[in-house]
C-alpha cells in the first residue's frame, strides 16, 4: 500500500480528470459539427427526391425511347410474322379466287319429293374434280363417282348435269362432259421442277368454304407403290405404276382432290386407295397424257401400248448380278411362272420387236429409265404408231432395238 497521504491524494485526483475528459459533455465547437452534418443529411435527401421528380417530369421522353430499345428486336419479329401471314393470306386469297372457276364437287343426287329433299348435305358429298378444258370436260377419280348416280355443282352453287362419261383404265380417273361456259381449264405442273422440301397447296371443293378448301402439304415420296411382297414390284407399261405420296394424312372428304404448287399449277389428284386416309395421288403426267391423249379422238382415251412387265432397278434390292448384269437403273423384264405372268406378251409390239425376258432397258430414245422416270412413264410420253428406239443390255452386251408402240 501507498503510505504517503500526499502522494495517494494526487493519484486521485489524476485519475478524476482523465475519466473527466473521456465522458464529459460535447463542446461548442463539436455541436456546431453535428449540426452540419445533419443540415447536409437533410439537403441531400431533399435534393435526391427533386433530382428524381425533375427527371420523371423533364426526361419522361427521353426514359420513354431509351427502355424500349431493348425489346426492339422483340417488335421486329411480330411484325415479321405479321407480315408472313399477311403474304400467306394473300397467296390463299388469290388460289381462291383462281379455284372458283376450276374445281367442281361431285355430289349423289338427291331426290325432289319435297322442297328440303331437294337440299344437298355433306354426307351427299362424293368428292371433288377439277375442270381440263375450256369446253365442259371435268376430271376426277374413279373412286369418287364409282357407279354411283351424281351431279356437278360449281363454287357458284350452279347444279350440272353430266352428259357424257370417258373412263381411262390406265389412270382410273374419269373424264366427265357438262354444259358450262363458266369454268377454266387448270395447268399441270412439270414435276421435274418441284423438290421434296417444297410446300405445295391440296385443293377440293366444299360448299361451305366459298366452294372450295385449302391446306398445306409436302411431297413425301414422288415414286410410291405397294411393296409388301415381292409380286408388288413386278410392274407393267400398261397399268400405271407409281404415285405422289404426301407428308399429310387426310380425310375421305380429300377424294379427289389435288396438289397445287405456287403457280397454282396441279401437280397431282388424290384418290381414295382403300386405305383409312388419303396419301396417294396420280403424277401430273399421267393426268396430262390422259387429257391430250383423249382430245386426240374425243371420243376416248388412247394408251400406248408396248407389252412388257419388268422390275425397275433403281428401287429394287436383292436381285443377283445375273439378272441386274451389273446395272443399278434401268428395267429388267421379268415374269411370274407361278402366276402365268409373261415378261413379254405374245404378239405384243415388244414381241414382235424381237425383246426377251432378261431384256434390261436403260434408254427410250436416248432418255434414262431411272428413279425419275420409269419405263411406264416414258411409254406413256408417245402415242400410238410411233417408231421407238430402246437402248438395251442381254447377256453383258449393249444393243438397239426399234418397236413401234401399238394401241391399248
Amino acid at each position: 500500500m501507498d503510505k504517503n497521504p500526499k502522494k495517494k491524494k494526487e493519484k486521485k485526483e489524476i485519475i478524476a480528470k482523465i475519466y473527466q475528459q473521456s465522458f464529459t459533455s460535447p463542446t461548442k465547437s463539436s455541436g456546431v459539427s453535428s449540426k452540419v452534418f445533419f443540415f447536409y443529411l437533410i439537403v441531400s435527401i431533399i435534393a435526391g427526391f427533386l433530382a428524381g421528380f425533375v427527371q420523371d417530369l423533364w426526361f419522361s421522353d427521353y426514359n420513354q425511347i431509351i427502355v424500349p430499345t431493348i425489346n426492339t428486336n422483340e417488335t421486329k419479329e411480330v411484325l415479321d410474322l405479321n407480315f408472313l401471314l399477311e403474304e400467306d393470306d394473300k397467296v390463299f386469297n388469290q388460289a381462291l379466287m383462281q379455284l372458283r372457276s376450276q374445281v367442281v364437287g361431285f355430289y349423289k343426287r338427291r331426290s325432289k319429293d319435297n322442297i328440303l329433299d331437294s337440299l344437298y348435305l355433306e354426307k351427299d358429298f362424293l368428292g371433288s374434280g377439277l375442270a381440263v378444258t375450256s369446253d365442259g370436260w371435268l376430271m376426277t377419280h374413279q373412286s369418287v363417282v364409282k357407279e354411283e348416280d351424281y351431279v356437278i355443282i360449281t363454287p357458284d352453287k350452279e347444279i350440272l348435269e353430266p352428259v357424257k362419261t370417258v373412263i381411262d383404265p390406265f389412270s382410273q380417273t374419269v373424264l366427265v362432259k357438262v354444259l358450262s361456259q363458266n369454268l377454266s381449264p387448270v395447268r399441270f405442273a412439270d414435276l421435274d421442277a418441284i423438290k421434296p422440301t417444297d410446300p405445295l397447296l391440296v385443293a377440293r371443293y366444299s360448299m361451305q368454304n366459298h366452294g372450295s378448301d385449302l391446306t398445306k402439304t409436302l411431297i413425301q415420296k414422288f415414286a410410291y407403290h405397294d411393296q409388301s411382297q415381292g409380286s408388288d414390284f413386278l410392274l407393267s407399261t400398261e397399268q400405271i405404276d407409281h404415285y405422289l405420296k404426301i407428308s399429310s394424312t387426310l380425310d375421305a372428304v380429300y377424294n379427289g382432290g389435288f396438289l397445287l404448287n405456287e403457280h397454282m399449277e396441279v401437280i397431282g389428284m388424290l384418290f381414295d386407295s382403300g386405305k383409312e386416309q388419303i396419301r396417294l395421288a396420280v403424277p401430273s403426267y399421267y393426268l396430262n397424257s390422259t387429257v391430250n391423249n383423249f382430245l386426240e379422238s374425243s371420243e376416248e382415251v388412247i394408251r400406248s401400248f408396248l407389252g412388257v412387265r419388268y422390275v425397275d432397278l433403281s428401287e429394287a434390292l436383292g436381285l443377283s448380278d445375273k439378272i441386274t448384269e451389273g446395272q443399278s437403273k434401268g428395267a429388267v423384264l421379268l415374269g411370274d411362272s407361278e402366276n402365268d405372268i409373261l415378261a413379254v406378251i405374245d404378239k405384243s409390239p415388244a414381241a414382235v420387236a424381237g425383246l426377251e425376258a432378261g431384256d434390261v432397258i436403260l434408254k427410250v430414245n436416248n432418255e434414262d429409265v431411272d428413279e425419275k422416270n420409269s419405263l411406264t412413264k416414258l411409254i406413256n410420253d408417245y402415242t400410238p404408231g410411233q417408231e421407238l428406239t430402246l437402248t438395251i443390255s442381254r447377256a453383258g452386251e449393249g444393243q438397239e432395238i426399234k418397236v413401234i408402240l401399238g394401241e391399248l
